[in-house]
């Protein structure tokens, strides 16, 4: 700095200075203390009262839906804890987070009871909890004699809010996860079932598969799946599922005081893209097979849509008579089938078989579609589909979990516990003509997938449907 500028600063200093000694001392004032604002605490919102709908009570505790189904004289009774979000809850990042997470949850004890202690209650009581997840929803399930439902519900309670997940029990989920993976990866049909989610859903919330991948499960950490589970526990996302001889009240005072201290949050789940596809296409992937393996699939109606009754009736005779030609008269293949999973937002009907002549087990069943968009109905095919998705249903629901399994799904599915009921009606009412609409409308613009020989496939045969 040359020596005018340190001056020119030095006299600017000064100045400031000399300015600031010459002013007179005087006291500050007191500040005036400002009125302190009266803020009128915020309520929650009311819970709607519960509704009675046959033997089916719909009920709120602090924003938890609770569905409770009185089955008299049951001596087991089924708790289902559903949470919902599925895919929008992880990432390619940490697929399979929520699920490791659960299991562990519920097989690791909580801080309150180590491993072997909570092991030892759930026998002493006779019960049973475990924990699935898939691309909608998780859901932690117990079960358990009536007269010990008390306590089995508390120890799912807790096993949800203040589990211990102990680092030895979570590699040891982690290592039955991968192996889960692995064996995918290794099998003809996994492999074809990895292919079929990548040809469907790339791109999109169900890409990322609820078991994860051997990357993402591997990386997971004991604090990530302390942190998720964390994000769960709001009410708004919840719901309470309860099928046994257990009184309403009974299963509202335990269900308060478990989940009455939780946040409600502002959970509202958005509907899912339909992913859209223009035409029929070909995934083929070469592999030194004994035989070559097809999944042919198309997007199915919505829960909410008119025709997804049809399509449950319309794939169940097509898989009849898949079976009966593919199989039964021509020997072309020892597992045909065609079918519909329902049990997600964004479903599909499906198309497979694997089979030496590949070719010509595919002609026969696309012939068969064709036949059921063209030719009329006998009706002892269609009462004979109907009667054998009630026997099906039957047979689900014979026990305490099936019903409550069926009910949360509907439940989950639709926003609406009416639809577990109403949904087999519906299914009675659907029209031979509705079927045929069905088929010529949505067995179409098939994705399909071939692990295979390569040089056995009819690429314009398989695409032309």
């Amino acid at each position: 700095m040359s020596g005018s500028a340190r001056f020119a600063t030095l006299l600017v200093a000064s100045t400031m200075f000399a300015a600031c000694a010459s002013e007179p001392h005087v006291r500050p004032s007191p500040p005036v203390p400002l009125p302190t604002p009266t803020v009128a605490p915020v309520a929650a919102p009311s819970d709607p009262a519960p509704i009675v709908d046959g033997d089916l009570t719909v009920a709120y505790e602090n924003g938890l839906r609770i569905l409770v189904k009185r089955v008299p004289g049951a001596e087991l009774t089924a708790a289902q804890l559903y949470v919902r979000g599925g895919a929008r809850n992880w990432s390619e990042k940490d697929a399979g987070v929520e699920l490791l997470a659960l299991r562990t949850a519920v097989s690791g004890g909580t801080r309150e009871l180590d491993k072997d202690t909570f092991s030892k209650r759930l026998t002493a009581l006779g019960s049973e909890l475990g924990a699935s997840t898939t691309g909608d929803y998780s859901v932690i399930e117990a079960k358990g004699l009536t007269s010990a439902f008390e306590p089995t519900f508390r120890m799912m309670a807790s096993a949800f809010l203040d589990p211990a997940l102990p680092p030895s029990e979570v590699e040891v989920m982690r290592q039955r996860q991968l192996l889960s993976i692995r064996r995918d990866e290794e099998t003809p049909d996994g492999r074809l079932g990895l292919l079929v989610q990548k040809a469907m859903f790339s791109g999109h919330p169900y890409e990322h598969r609820p078991v994860g991948t051997v990357a993402s499960v591997g990386a997971l950490t004991v604090e990530g799946l302390r942190k998720h589970l964390g994000t769960l526990r709001e009410t708004s996302r919840l719901t309470l599922v309860v099928v046994g001889d257990v009184d309403v009240e009974l299963v509202r005072r335990e269900a308060r005081a478990a989940f009455g201290a939780l946040p409600r949050g502002r959970y509202a789940g958005r509907p899912l893209a339909q992913p859209t596809f223009p035409a029929a296409k070909l995934h083929l992937t070469a592999a030194e097979l004994p035989t070559t393996y097809v999944m042919a699939s198309f997007l199915g109606p919505r829960w909410s849509e008119p025709d997804f009754a049809t399509a449950m009736v319309t794939m169940r005779i097509l898989n009849d008579r898949v079976w009966e030609e593919v199989r039964s008269k021509r020997n072309l293949s020892y597992a045909p089938s065609a079918g519909f999973r329902l049990g997600s937002e964004v479903t599909r009907g499906l198309l497979y078989v694997t089979a030496v002549d590949p070719n010509a087990a595919w002609k026969v069943m696309t012939d068969e579609a064709r036949r059921l968009a063209t030719e009329p109905l006998r009706r002892v095919d269609l009462d004979g589909a109907k009667a054998q998705l009630l026997t099906a249903s039957l047979t689900s629901n014979e026990s305490t979990n099936g019903q409550a399994s069926w009910l949360g799904m509907c439940d989950t599915m639709t926003g609406d516990h009416r639809t577990a009921r109403v949904l087999l009606e519906r299914v009675q009412a659907v029209t031979a003509e509705e079927v045929a609409a069905f088929a010529k409308r949505r067995v179409n613009k098939l994705q399909l997938v071939v692990l295979g020989d390569a040089t056995k496939v009819d690429r314009a045969l398989f695409e032309a449907l």
